[in-house]
C-alpha cells in the first residue's frame, strides 16, 4: 500500500486587545516522515500567559512525539502543574498504514471529513473531547479513537473562537490553506483567539 501524505493549511486570529495569541498548533512529522502529530493547543486565558502555557505544552508534545497519545497528555499534565493550564486536541496520523488516532481534552472541536466533497454533503466524523484542563485537576479517562484514512480526507481542529458549525457552507475541494483562511473569516466569532489547522491525506 502506497503512504499517504499531508497537506496543510493553519489560520488564524489574535483577541482584541492582545498582541499574542494564546492559541497554538503543532504539526510535525515523525518515524522518518511516516507518521505525524498534529495538536490545537488552547492557553486559558488570553496574551503572554496564555501563550507561554501553550508553548510549554507543545514543547512537551514535541519532545517525545512517536509516544501513544495517552502518554503524551500525561506528559503535558504533568509539566503544566502550577500554570493556568491548556484544552487541546491531537491526532497522530500514522501514513503507511492510513490510519488516524485522535483524542482531546476540553474545548478544541475536531471533525474528519471523507472526501473533500463532503465538506458542503453528509456528516463528518466529530471528536469527542474529554471536560477538563491539561495542567489543572485530575484528568479525565481518555480512550483514543481510530479512524481508517483515505486519499482526499480532510481532519480540521478548530479552537473555541471559531463556531462550532464551521462546516456549514465550506466550499468543497479547495486546498487546506484556504479552507483554513475561510473558516477563520466565516466563523471567528471576533471576541478570542482562534486557530484553525487543517490537514489533508493525499
Amino acid at each position: 500500500m502506497a503512504r499517504l501524505s499531508l497537506e496543510f493549511g493553519v489560520a488564524g486570529c489574535i483577541a482584541p486587545g492582545q498582541r499574542v495569541s494564546g492559541d497554538l498548533e503543532v504539526v510535525h512529522y515523525y518515524a522518518k516522515g511516516a507518521a505525524a502529530l498534529v495538536a490545537v493547543i488552547d492557553g486559558i486565558g488570553h496574551g503572554e500567559p496564555a501563550a507561554a502555557t501553550a508553548r510549554l505544552a507543545a514543547d512537551t508534545l514535541l519532545h517525545t512525539p512517536d509516544d501513544p497519545l495517552v502518554s503524551l497528555l500525561a506528559r503535558c499534565h504533568a509539566a503544566l502543574r502550577g500554570t493556568r493550564g491548556v484544552v487541546v486536541s491531537m491526532a497522530s496520523i500514522d501514513l503507511q498504514r492510513a490510519l488516524l488516532t485522535w483524542l482531546g481534552v476540553g474545548s478544541v472541536s475536531g471533525v474528519v471529513s471523507h472526501g473533500a466533497a463532503n465538506l458542503l454533503a453528509g456528516q463528518p466524523e466529530e471528536l469527542l473531547p474529554r471536560p477538563g484542563v491539561v495542567g489543572a485537576g485530575n484528568l479525565p479517562a481518555l480512550q483514543p479513537a481510530i479512524i481508517p484514512l483515505r486519499a482526499r480526507d480532510t481532519l480540521i481542529f478548530a479552537t473555541d473562537g471559531i463556531n462550532r458549525r464551521f462546516c456549514d457552507g465550506l466550499p468543497p475541494d479547495i486546498p487546506p490553506q484556504r479552507l483554513a483562511e475561510e473558516i477563520v473569516v466565516r466563523h471567528c466569532s471576533g471576541k478570542d483567539d482562534a486557530l484553525v489547522v487543517v490537514a489533508r491525506a493525499s
